[in-house]
């Protein structure tokens, strides 16, 4: 039986983070977005182990060799560095770390053979494009639908309060009090700072709605939905589309 691979993705604020994490999530690897910033990646390596870091700088969001020095210090893991336009002093530094820089690719099932053959694994078992019954994915993608900006700190923290509430089956009335603490420790956060990056996320997203899809769900009644409405909302919607996608 293959090892299970843990593979963490540094999300830039688009959707290619959420796609590369689906593909592997596919293959039945473990495989989670943090958000590219130094510290949180250096926090989500020290407590989560993975095999495999992806980093994404087609958006210039940290300094690669100082983080991949810092980690690689610590750990053994594989390190991926994808790029857009090549860098050859960049290139020179990271190969020198044994850090893997390699082209971005939009060929999903390219990237997961890859990781596969550094890692020393099995190739991929099926077509690795994304799959879209993924739950995480599916979320991602609602509040994209909401228009709610990945760059936005709240973005991760509702992404992460919406599975945390589907996969732990938390009863609306009692959400709240069990999810921002929830949600605090699994990013490295505090359950007052969860809370009010949640709702500056709902109500920017909201205040700019512009015809948004997400909006257009009827559920919210002419007014802001409320952190816990939204965050209701979302588990129902998830498990409605899971179940269709399940039996239909």
């Amino acid at each position: 039986m293959n090892k299970q691979l843990r593979i963490i993705i540094g999300d830039i604020g688009d959707e290619s983070a959420a796609n590369i994490a689906a593909a592997f999530a596919g293959e039945g690897e473990w495989a989670v977005t943090r958000l590219q910033r130094h510290d949180k990646l250096t926090a989500a390596v020290r407590t989560e182990h993975p095999d495999v870091l992806v980093l994404n700088l087609t958006a210039e969001t940290i300094h690669v060799p100082v983080l991949t020095e810092e980690l690689l210090r610590h750990s053994e893991l594989v390190i991926l560095v994808l790029y857009n336009r090549k860098n050859d002093g960049l290139a020179r530094i990271l190969t020198q770390q044994g850090v893997h820089y390699v082209p971005c690719t939009k060929n999903i099932t390219e990237l997961v053979s890859y990781v596969y053959r550094l890692s020393g694994m099995r190739e991929p078992a099926q077509d690795a494009a994304v799959n879209r019954k993924d739950p995480e994915y599916a979320v991602t993608h609602l509040l994209h639908c909401f228009g709610i900006p990945t760059n936005l700190r709240g973005f991760h923290y509702l992404r992460c309060a919406i599975m945390t509430a589907y996969r732990q089956d938390i009863p609306s009335g009692c959400m709240m009090n069990l999810i921002y603490p929830a949600v605090a420790e699994l990013l490295h956060s505090t359950p007052s700072r969860v809370e009010r990056s949640i709702r500056h996320a709902i109500t920017q997203a909201w205040e700019n709605a512009d015809g948004r899809n997400g909006w257009e769900y009827g559920v919210c009644d002419g007014h802001r939905m409320t952190n816990s409405e939204f965050i209701s909302f979302a588990v129902d919607w998830l498990r409605t589309e899971q179940q269709q996608r399940l039996y239909g």
